[in-house]
């Protein structure tokens, strides 16, 4: 509190009473000013904290908007590779139905004998010389080591002479029959072409489903990991919003506190002045007896020093 002239009892009571509140809430002022500077503290930790989670945060949100932008990508891949698979299954089986719908041509031995000649012509494929050939050597060693019949021996004979015919019928087909021989192949070919592509989009398929299966994990396990930083985040956001407003509560303790004792000082100085002002009043008067006491003496050394000088007529 400030210095203070000489004030009246009732005066000095009030200002003892105010000196002591302005004592009592300068202490609890330092003390609210030194609880405001740790929740300052605190804020700033919590925001360095916040900060610090934010920048660990966007690593890992780029990290999942590539793993999304990427599964994204795959998913478009399988698209395709679906539309190429179905595309390549019907290829497919356009050449498998050429290759069952290809028709073989040649002469027909409609009345073979023997397992293989049935079987050869029971699928409807025309015989190969050498495959008319091996049978003539087989009807003949059996016509050489075998007694038959007359009869069945007769159709023995009757049948070499007919493969006989129809090999010669072979001979001059043989170019035909190697061309057939030929386009069968390539059918076939490229039926095996059309299974491998097919397998391979297939394959190439299953691949791309992995790498994107993959990419989902990583993308699940990073956003579970941003989740996390972002539940910190808002924990920290919280406990810093409890802490500005614990701070907001002692900024407005501190403004009260400042404003009474501005209030108490001011009442102080008001009580000062006035006491100055009485104190001026109750001067007025001495100092007025003072300058009729000094014109007085000036008058009698006045007359002193006339009376000396000679003898003083009055009313002459």
């Amino acid at each position: 509190m400030p210095g203070r002239p000489t004030l009246s009892e009732e005066a000095e009571r009030e200002e003892r009473e105010d000196r002591d509140r302005f004592y009592a809430l300068e202490t609890k002022l330092r003390e609210l000013r030194s609880r405001r500077s740790r929740l300052l503290d605190e804020v700033h930790h919590l925001s360095d904290q916040q900060r610090a989670l934010y920048e660990a945060r966007q690593p890992l949100q780029a990290k999942v908007e590539d793993a999304h932008a990427e599964h994204r990508d795959l998913g478009h891949q399988l698209s395709e590779l679906r539309r190429q698979r179905d595309a390549a299954r019907g290829r497919m089986d356009e050449a498998l139905a050429a290759v069952r719908s290809f028709a073989p041509v040649g002469p027909r031995d409609e009345h073979a004998r023997g397992e293989h000649a049935r079987g050869e012509h029971a699928r409807g494929e025309p015989m190969r010389p050498e495959q008319i050939r091996r049978e003539i050597q087989q009807l003949e060693l059996r016509q050489q080591t075998t007694a038959l019949p007359l009869t069945e021996e007769n159709a023995l004979i009757g049948h070499l002479r007919e493969l006989t015919a129809r090999l010669a019928d072979a001979e001059k087909n043989r170019a035909k029959f190697e061309e057939h021989e030929k386009r069968r192949r390539e059918l076939e070919e490229a039926l095996r072409a059309r299974r491998a592509e097919v397998e391979h989009l297939a394959a190439e398929s299953a691949r791309l489903r992995t790498e994107r299966d993959r990419r989902m994990e990583s993308m699940r396990a990073h956003l579970v990991e941003v989740g996390r930083l972002l539940n910190e985040m808002r924990e920290k956001a919280r406990a810093r919003g409890e802490a500005m407003g614990r701070l907001d509560g002692l900024q407005r303790e501190v403004v009260d506190l400042e404003r009474e004792m501005d209030r108490l000082v001011a009442r102080s100085r008001g009580r000062q002045r006035e006491a100055r002002a009485t104190l001026r009043e109750y001067s007025r008067p001495s100092r007025a007896n003072e300058v009729e006491g000094a014109y007085a003496r000036n008058a009698e050394a006045q007359l002193e020093e006339l009376l000396k000088r000679g003898k003083i007529t009055l009313g002459g």
